[in-house]
């Protein structure tokens, strides 16, 4: 009888928790956004992949000017570096919107990713970019992995990997670490890297270098050249793994697209229609957020609710299964 109860009530909750969660939970991430950086007109803009107007969701004083660019989708905030004149420089984060924009204090600055997953800010700096720090989202903890040569040129973090694109002294092409920086692999070399892209959708590494964008396996195996561009054209990009799509920056005037197999190049922004730009940093936004943010406040509820309804359901199981057993009116 009590495996029966058991049963019975996991049917209860779970039918709760799909009666509860149905109309919170997004079905997919169903529109993409692409946000940019313009040091020339000291803004952040975006545009609906699907196209649509131009938006400037950040506008900055004369002192400043926004850099890299990325974006977390588990808060649905916007991470730049942030450049002032006379200093110092610092990254900083907003809502999508532009609304509630707050500096992450570090000791230093640089060429920076995030990793989603383990909730870690990664940047490079000193003489020849060859200091790897990390630390919390927030800038508290962090930690310092020196490389004897130069140059870590960008970078690239998920998961337990952190990947990132060398060149000068160390050996030119890809490189694999630790999320700590240490054990480092040579992977493939390549032209000299100026970008990394991962799509978790077919778990590719797409990279821009100075002959063009090629791909690869997470390994390192799999290299395919997808699309020849001229030396120094293009130095920011992202994949949309959904949309099946190549964003990249071309001489920082305007930002151009294709297949994921470098076919069907087109321009997404013209620079027509973003006159005088110098685009430092690209990023995509995928929206709704993939996860839902529930208040805590609509967590305890739905938890109190959960335990009510369990509970209830076993004090009535319990309480037939004690009841004494009915007979028909003349039997013995």
């Amino acid at each position: 009888m009590t495996g029966r109860m058991w049963t019975c009530t996991m049917k209860v909750i779970r039918a709760i928790v799909l009666a509860c969660l149905g109309g919170l939970l997004p079905k997919a991430a169903v529109g993409q956004t692409i946000v940019w950086t313009d040091q020339i007109g000291r803004r952040i803009q975006r545009k609906d992949v699907n196209g649509g107007p131009i938006e400037t969701i950040v506008q900055f004083p004369a002192s400043q000017v926004p850099g890299q660019i990325h974006y977390d989708p588990l808060a649905a905030k916007l991470y730049y570096l942030r450049f002032v004149a006379g200093g110092p420089d610092s990254f900083q984060r907003c809502n999508l919107d532009g609304s509630n924009p707050e500096s992450i204090p570090t000791p230093t600055t640089g060429k920076f990713s995030l990793n989603v997953d383990s909730r870690k800010l990664y940047w490079v700096e000193g003489f020849g970019d060859s200091i790897l720090n990390y630390s919390e989202l927030d800038g508290t903890g962090m930690e310092s992995h020196s490389y004897s040569d130069c140059c870590v040129l960008c970078l690239e973090a998920f998961g337990d990997d952190l990947f990132f694109g060398a060149g000068l002294t160390l050996q030119k092409g890809i490189w694999r670490s630790d999320p700590d920086g240490f054990n480092e692999q040579f992977l493939r070399q390549t032209g000299q890297p100026f970008d990394l892209a991962y799509d978790p959708v077919d778990s590719k590494l797409y990279v821009l270098n100075i002959e063009g964008l090629v791909r690869m396996n997470l390994d390192g195996t799999g290299f395919e050249n997808l699309l020849f561009l001229q030396a120094s054209d293009s130095d920011h990009l992202i994949v949309d793994g959904l949309g099946g799509k190549l964003y990249w920056t071309y001489r920082g005037e305007k930002i151009q697209r294709s297949n994921l197999d470098g076919s069907n190049v087109e321009d997404f922004v013209s620079a027509t229609q973003i006159p005088d730009a110098d685009l430092l940093g690209l990023t995509i936004v995928y929206t709704p957020p993939p996860i839902p943010a529930l208040s805590w406040g609509a967590f305890w509820l739905l938890a109190v609710f959960l335990v009510a309804s369990a509970a209830i359901v076993l004090r009535k199981r319990v309480h037939t299964s004690g009841a004494p057993a009915r007979t028909a009116p003349g039997s013995s």
